[in-house]
């Protein structure tokens, strides 16, 4: 799975699901405060984890239960052990179903985050729908679900199509949030670099994501817009240049079909002796297809010659896709096409 982008929204948005401590309810004996109370002062994340094991293990019956559980989920998380993370966010829902919405927020955007991490396709789903569910307009669980759906599709065509309809419907949702907070004031503790970069990197995985979903809509046209966008933000981006060149591909092999629909025309036409005028116009249609459908064929060669020239690993693919249109443009000769290929490096600066 591609990573979303979790950095800044995870920071804005835990404030609101983590619980205070200070407000949690009160230890029955000195022995059970003083296990809460080393759990909670640890900072070791590893040496917290066992801490805060045990003492749910011998205080079955705390009221403080419901504090310790985040305070669990972040240490297994600071730890990065996402398995231990899905795990304790498991035992919690079936602990305490009846937790308060806070407490469930905070714990479901850690699992959410392990998920991701531990490249577990169907926790990130479940995760995402339960934050949802509390949170319709929770940015990173609409980031989440509407970036990975499109690159985990179901085989069935039914499938495919509900999936796709709920990442565009969460991807567009996604937008609106990421554009409605960049037109707020900045926060105090952001300087405006460090604001302005969270603003591209945000701005950049809509983007890629809505990108992603309509070219597997093989809707070409939103396609390349979402992608003209992500290069705008990062020209070096190697997985957004193969995707643009994909969608100005496609957009090429439509254009193409309405040429051979404008020459077949224009050949009927011809063998039917039209009027001058009527010839003309068909010349003059034909040969703007024509146009159009050269130029789109140049931006895809263009965008696969970007992609090859940064590397990573689309590269090869994307030299596959380069090699199969250049072939096609020129006689079945790759010759010259290193030579771009280079000239992109330099273009780029890669």
């Amino acid at each position: 799975m591609r990573s979303f982008y979790m950095g800044l929204t995870l920071a804005l948005v835990l404030a609101l699901a983590l619980p205070a401590v200070a407000q949690t309810p009160q230890a029955k004996t000195q022995a059970e405060y003083n296990a809460y109370n080393a759990f909670y002062l640890e900072q070791n994340p590893q040496r917290k984890a066992e801490l805060g094991e045990k003492f749910l293990t011998e205080n079955k019956d705390s009221e403080l239960r419901p504090a310790a559980y985040p305070m669990l989920t972040a240490a297994y998380a600071n730890a990065q052990n996402w398995t231990k993370v899905l795990e304790v966010a498991g035992r919690f829902e079936q602990e305490l179903p009846n937790a308060s919405v806070q407490t469930k927020g905070g714990i479901f955007l850690r699992a959410l985050d392990a998920a991701q991490n531990a490249n577990n396709f169907p926790k990130l789903v479940e995760y995402g729908d339960k934050i949802l569910a509390i949170d319709a307009s929770n940015l990173n669980a609409l980031l989440a679900l509407s970036s990975m759906l499109p690159e985990r599709l179901p085989q069935d065509d039914a499938g495919k199509n509900a999936a796709l309809a709920k990442a565009l419907d969460l991807g567009t949702k996604a937008r609106s949030q990421v554009e409605a907070m960049f037109k707020q004031p900045k926060p105090a503790d952001f300087t405006q670099e460090v604001w302005d970069q969270q603003k591209k990197l945000l701005e950049g995985q809509v983007h890629s994501t809505l990108g992603i979903i309509n070219l597997q809509k093989s809707d070409y046209d939103q396609t390349v817009l979402m992608y003209e966008l992500v290069i705008g933000i990062n020209a070096k981006d190697g997985l957004a240049q193969y995707r643009l060149g994909l969608g100005y591909a496609g957009q090429a092999a439509a254009a193409a079909r309405k040429l051979q629909d404008a020459v077949a025309k224009e050949n009927e036409a011809k063998t039917a002796r039209a009027e001058q005028a009527l010839l003309d116009e068909l010349v003059a249609t034909r040969e703007a297809v024509q146009q159009d459908t050269i130029a789109k064929q140049d931006k895809a060669v263009s965008s696969f010659a970007k992609a090859v020239a940064i590397g990573g690993e689309v590269a090869q693919p994307a030299r596959q896709s380069l090699e199969r249109l250049y072939r096609a443009k020129n006689n079945d000769s790759v010759e010259g096409m290193d030579a771009l290929i280079n000239a992109k490096k330099s273009e780029l600066g890669v």
